[in-house]
């Protein structure tokens, strides 16, 4: 049976980082040009919104045989919850959001004691922002960061790197230059994450796989930061050593998890 992964095998890596890079070139030049502010955010929209539209093209163009990318994406759908474990999907998500969340709050003791300087909020200020703004950051982080992510790091990397060396160094270098892409205190819970999302991805074989997780991820550290937890928790130290606990048991596991599941080839 045609797969995903099949159509993703037939893009070029240059073709698409080369348009990446573009993309990200005029995006920088267009306010220094026109004196014009577009923000992170909106920034980060335009790229992504282009590069879906850059890989739907792409695809699209791609047949094999008769079996178009839309059918071959459809199938994948159909089978979408059948291979992806919602236990297993469900307990890495909270497993990362604790794990990021305990790092946040010693990286924020240790700047209490003047050791480092950090003061990155843990989910995102969302007390005083529009809703025009809260929108596009939905759109951005929790619809458009998910699907490019995982086409990019998952469906193009991680394939390629495994074609090239082995399973274990792709999964490693993939996860890692998915880890720096983030800000400094979710780069450690990003590649742990990005391990965990290409083991689910190599054990399903579908792209869709790692890019729901990806979205429920997001989704609930959109949730979260949506609630404001981050204020009412962040001044009770029993909440917060709790929270550690946890990520430390959950972790644990999940990390004897990766281990005893850990792939030997892509096939």
């Amino acid at each position: 049976m045609i797969r995903l992964n099949d159509f993703l095998d037939r893009l070029s890596l240059i073709k698409v980082l080369s348009f990446f890079l573009l993309i990200i070139l005029v995006l920088t030049l267009i306010p220094m040009v026109f004196k014009i502010h577009l923000g992170s955010l909106f920034f980060k929209f335009i790229l992504y919104g282009i590069m879906l539209l850059f890989f739907a093209y792409e695809l699209n163009k791609i047949d094999f045989n008769g079996i178009s990318f839309k059918k071959a994406l459809r199938n994948e759908y159909d089978s979408l919850f059948k291979v992806a474990d919602i236990y297993h999907v469900s307990f890495i998500v909270i497993a990362n959001i604790l794990f990021v969340s305990a790092v946040y709050f010693i990286l924020r003791y240790l700047s209490y004691l003047s050791i480092i300087d950090f003061n990155s909020p843990l989910f995102g200020n969302f007390r005083t922002i529009s809703i025009s703004i809260l929108a596009l950051y939905f759109l951005t982080v929790v619809i458009l960061s998910p699907i490019i992510e995982e086409l990019l790091f998952r469906g193009m990397f991680l394939r390629r790197f495994n074609k090239e060396l082995n399973v274990t160094l792709a999964i490693l270098i993939s996860s890692a230059l998915f880890g720096v892409c983030h800000n400094f205190g979710g780069i450690l819970g990003a590649i742990l994450f990005g391990i965990c999302v290409a083991i689910l991805y190599i054990k399903s074989k579908n792209i869709l796989v790692p890019i729901f997780a990806h979205f429920l991820n997001n989704l609930l550290s959109f949730i979260l930061a949506l609630s404001g937890i981050e204020y009412l928790i962040q001044s009770n130290l029993i909440i917060i050593l709790l929270i550690i606990i946890l990520a430390i048991a959950s972790n644990f596991v999940l990390f004897k998890a990766i281990i005893s599941e850990w792939p030997k080839s892509m096939e």
